[in-house]
């Protein structure tokens, strides 16, 4: 039998964060003093989660580290905790980016260590060699984008609102993102100016216009609105979810919801944000073909309980929705954080029981072990072997 371990996790204030949600999940006084982001669960050295470890709370990234036989799953894994589990409260969208593949992750890491770029220098596009795929779950309904659009759907909305920056993207010989992101200054200004104006005399049913308000509301004269523009907008229902894999271009809009990713900060940024904007490593980053969204609703158990694929099977996400009076037997394996995002839930294992509340979570290393899980709560649980 492994070992269960009490976590307390950290929250991140970025500006697109909600005032409301992680102070209302959590049982505290909303709204919030400032923006409320994400909670994370995990051992990323910006943001490690404490562990009550003897009676004593240490950070997790320094324990895997010191203890790598105790706190990691099997080699393989780069001596690192391959995953990090995160809320997200997203009340603005998010920057538009994409992320390296694990060959360009490394080959980017090493050519800016030889430039000698600081690793907390504002234009450093690489902090780390590793891939940052990720994996969303709505917990609410959660907008987002992903993608680019096929170019006869481009083709009407540039019909239909009038955009001619678009019709003439479309027209040329390079990909249509390629194209955007070549826009001098004055064009891309001129652009999103009319892509603006555009939105507000279309039909207000009309999804892209709606879309462009949104955006240009809350990032206005950001040249990130015309990617937007050329991007897949989809809707997510709670319990769905959404996979990222490298290359491809994306960004939250709004909702609640889980995610899990690997623990890395690489980020190339096309838009919708005050941070290092780099088009041409972006564009080398890209992928030539933009996956189609595959939204994924796994069905739930009798039991209430949905199996979530993530990119490495080595890893296995788990949501539990328990209900009063019907208890849970399940088993923790390898290394795994078992998340409480919603309500009052009881874990229960041989040695004793732990109780937690919304954003509270607790960390299994080690064998197998077998626990009954018991209230009125929604549970997401990821582990690795």
């Amino acid at each position: 039998m492994g070992e269960i371990l009490r976590m307390r996790n950290p929250i991140r204030h970025y500006a697109w964060g909600s005032r409301e949600v992680l102070a209302r999940i959590q049982g505290r006084p909303a709204p919030s003093p400032e923006p409320e982001a994400e909670l994370w669960a995990g051992a990323h050295p910006g943001a490690p989660s404490a562990v009550l470890v003897d009676g004593q709370e240490q950070a997790l990234d320094r324990l895997v580290e010191e203890a790598p036989g105790r706190f990691l799953p099997g080699a393989g894994h780069g001596g690192r905790l391959p995953f990090l589990l995160k809320i997200l409260a997203i009340d603005a969208p998010l920057s538009i980016q994409v992320h390296p593949s694990p060959e360009q992750a490394q080959e980017g890491f090493e050519r800016e260590e030889r430039a000698g770029v600081p690793l907390d220098a504002p234009e450093r596009n690489y902090k780390d060699r590793s891939a940052k795929p990720e994996t969303v779950v709505a917990l609410t309904d959660v907008e987002l984008l992903t993608g680019v659009q096929p170019e006869d759907r481009l083709r009407a909305t540039a019909a239909r609102l009038g955009l001619g920056w678009l019709r003439d993207a479309l027209a040329g010989e390079a990909p249509v993102l390629h194209a955007v992101l070549g826009l001098d200054d004055a064009a891309a200004r001129a652009a999103v100016d009319a892509t603006l104006a555009a939105a507000r005399a279309a039909d207000p049913a009309d999804p892209v216009a709606e879309l462009v308000r949104y955006v240009g509301e809350r990032h206005p004269g950001d040249r990130g609105l015309l990617v937007a523009v050329c991007m897949n907008h989809v809707r997510l229902t709670p319990g769905q979810s959404l996979h990222t894999p490298a290359g491809q271009v994306h960004a939250y809009l709004s909702g609640t919801a889980v995610e899990v990713m690997c623990s890395s900060d690489n980020v190339l940024r096309a838009g919708l944000t005050g941070k290092h904007v780099d088009v041409a490593e972006l564009l080398a980053v890209l992928a030539p073909e933009q996956a189609d969204p595959e939204v994924v609703e796994p069905p739930a158990a009798e039991d209430g309980r949905r199996v979530y694929p993530l990119w490495d099977d080595r890893l296995v996400l788990i949501a539990h929705e328990l209900t009063p009076g019907r208890p849970v037997r399940d088993e923790l394996r390898g290394t795994a954080v078992l998340l409480d995002v919603a309500g009052r839930a009881v874990v229960g294992d041989p040695d004793g029981t732990w109780e937690l509340c919304g954003g509270e979570s607790l960390l299994h290393c080690g064998a197998p072990t077998p626990v009954k899980l018991s209230g009125d709560a929604t549970l997401f649980t990821v582990s690795c072997c």
